[in-house]
């Protein structure tokens, strides 16, 4: 039996949330069952990234805001089979410019595992 991928696509956005996204991502990523493509590959539509992207069984969208660039950018090549993260809604968190605020990033850590978790168990 195959072994089954999972993408997470941080939106990694120009604000805390977005960099949070982006972390977040890093820690769980392993290029072998766990991947993440350029955000910005997708709706560029370059061939190799929606290759990659497509490669995965399933994806979590990690979205900074309301705006959901990441679900956006899946949704543009025809990435429907997806888990929708938006760390302003899920998690009260506060958008803002301060890079450094982490405030929060423990929580979309733990449920980011969890989604993980049960993909893999499923």
């Amino acid at each position: 039996m195959a072994t089954r991928k999972l993408g997470i696509l941080p939106c990694q956005g120009a604000c805390n949330v977005g960099n949070m996204t982006h972390k977040v991502a890093l820690k769980f990523v392993d290029n072998e069952k766990i991947n993440m493509v350029c955000s910005l590959g997708l709706p560029l539509a370059i061939p190799s990234i929606i290759d990659m992207a497509k490669a995965n069984d399933h994806f979590i969208a990690l979205n900074g805001c309301p705006i959901k660039c990441s679900s956006k950018a899946l949704d543009k090549v025809g990435i429907t089979d997806y888990e929708e993260i938006v760390l302003t809604g899920d998690f009260g968190i506060a958008k803002n410019k301060n890079f450094a605020d982490e405030t929060g990033m423990d929580k979309v850590e733990a449920k980011v595992k969890a989604s993980i978790d049960k993909f893999f168990a499923d």
